[in-house]
């Protein structure tokens, strides 16, 4: 994946469905949140790093439950909608929404 400014990664985060959990010690946890549920899809981010490296992406990739770099980088440029994002989440059955 490539590198990426933190707050871009955040903005995007924030508009597809992610909350900020409370600030712990040094690290902002995101939290997947779909009508007000908190689900066991997060990522976390360091204070004071600007930019993410090629590596840092990568394991976001994997926390946010990413099969492939193409729908990662999807995400992050927007071409993937937080809809469809939820959609490929329950088909890989890492979440189950209960309407």
């Amino acid at each position: 994946m490539k590198p990426r400014k933190t707050k871009d990664i955040q903005k995007v985060l924030l508009k597809k469905g992610f909350k900020v959990n409370p600030k712990k010690d040094h690290h902002e946890f995101y939290y997947l949140t779909i009508n007000d549920v908190k689900y066991p899809i997060y990522t976390y981010f360091s204070h004071g790093k600007n930019e993410y490296s090629k590596n840092l992406m990568n394991e976001i990739k994997k926390q946010l439950k990413f099969n492939s770099t193409e729908k990662a980088e999807a995400y992050f440029d927007c071409p993937m909608s937080a809809e469809k994002y939820i959609e490929m989440l329950v088909e890989q059955g890492h979440i189950i929404i209960n309407e």
